[in-house]
């Protein structure tokens, strides 16, 4: 890291364990301006005030990037008072249709943090299990929704109360076939024997049990680790829930599961990501941390800081002509031989995915 990383990342960390930040040098009005920049690109701005705001008057930044923090921050909580009140709506509105949706990531995973409502949100997603889902597309049919895309490629999608809401029909995607249903297979048996819930704004939702979130979690940052970029804001997410709800996680069953669908190596990465930079206790980590996941999780955190949240700011984000599809396509599958030891089946099979999706497109 270089040295404006290090004072980003001791914020990061203030704010995450809701401690007071210690910085190791003054910080200039320049500095403070790419570190607010920085923390726009990765999603961690409303976290990053909770941590500024603890500095002494003297190290804190200008007062007027202060206030446009600020500003900022309100209104990702005004977001996140608009999200739930959407969710709890959804929720209610099944519940009557006696059906049942689990929440995934998102407001759920929210809750880990010291102040859930400071967390930037983004969109809904709500899995049901097969014999609800049929029943919940009818219903959102029904009050006018417009539902798109496959629900067999990973999620069908409809807008409501202003919000994008994904349905899933399974809790995570991968392009292996085998791995895929392997994965439903351990996700049905895990929610068959266990109830979760959490309450938002008095209401009652149920999410994955611990051991089924926590694969949930693994499959989709590997996913965004070999076709997009990571985000930060989604490893401090793993960061948190792991230390929530490590306790009540069967750690036998997890590195069994873990290790039948090809998420072991992710673990380590996102592990070793979370203990150097983040500051989870070194005792969380299910096992040794080799030089060969460090080497691993550098790579994975160069694209974090490179290309930003779930690699949005990097040029194989965007593809509107035919060069810049190929170009795209060109760099993900750069990607997934760079990135082959966390996930082999999955670095062959999502670049094949891939190109018939192009192919589609163009």
């Amino acid at each position: 890291m270089n040295s404006l990383e290090e004072i980003f990342f001791t914020l990061i960390r203030s704010a995450m364990w809701g401690n007071t930040p210690v910085l190791p040098r003054n910080v200039s009005e320049e500095e403070w301006n790419s570190i607010y920049a920085i923390s726009k690109e990765q999603t961690v701005s409303g976290i990053m005030l909770d941590a500024v705001a603890k500095l002494p008057n003297e190290q804190k930044p200008e007062i007027k990037l202060r206030m446009q923090w600020i500003m900022l921050q309100k209104v990702i909580e005004a977001q996140n008072k608009k999200m739930n009140n959407a969710l709890t709506c959804i929720v209610d509105e099944l519940k009557k249709k006696s059906l049942n949706p689990y929440l995934l990531k998102g407001q759920g995973i929210a809750l880990n943090y010291p102040t859930p409502n400071h967390r930037i949100c983004g969109d809904i997603d709500i899995y049901f299990t097969a014999n609800d889902l049929d029943k919940a597309i009818e219903h959102f049919t029904a009050q006018g929704c417009t539902i798109e895309g496959d629900l067999d490629d990973a999620h069908c999608e409809t807008e409501y109360k202003g919000f994008k809401l994904e349905i899933h029909k399974k809790s995570a995607t991968f392009y292996t076939k085998k791995l895929q249903k392997r994965y439903n297979e351990i996700i049905a048996s895990i929610v068959g024997s266990a109830q979760t819930r959490v309450e938002i704004d008095g209401c009652e939702i149920a999410v994955l049990p611990p051991l089924a979130n926590a694969l949930q979690l693994l499959s989709h940052m590997l996913r965004h680790i070999i076709f997009a970029g990571l985000g930060l804001r989604q490893v401090c997410d793993w960061v948190l829930f792991v230390h929530k709800h490590q306790k009540e996680i069967d750690k036998e069953l997890f590195i069994k599961y873990a290790k039948e669908l090809q998420l072991w190596e992710t673990y380590k990465v996102a592990t070793a990501i979370a203990t150097d930079y983040l500051g989870l206790p070194k005792e969380y980590a299910l096992c040794e941390i080799s030089r060969k996941d460090t080497k691993m999780a550098k790579k994975a955190f160069c694209l974090i800081m490179t290309h930003g949240n779930f690699g949005q700011y990097g040029e194989h984000s965007y593809a509107t002509t035919r060069f810049e599809y190929i170009k795209s396509y060109l760099w993900k599958v750069k990607n997934c031989i760079r990135f082959h030891r966390l996930a082999k089946s999955e670095t062959i099979s999502y670049p094949i995915w891939q190109l018939h999706s192009i192919t589609k497109k163009i």
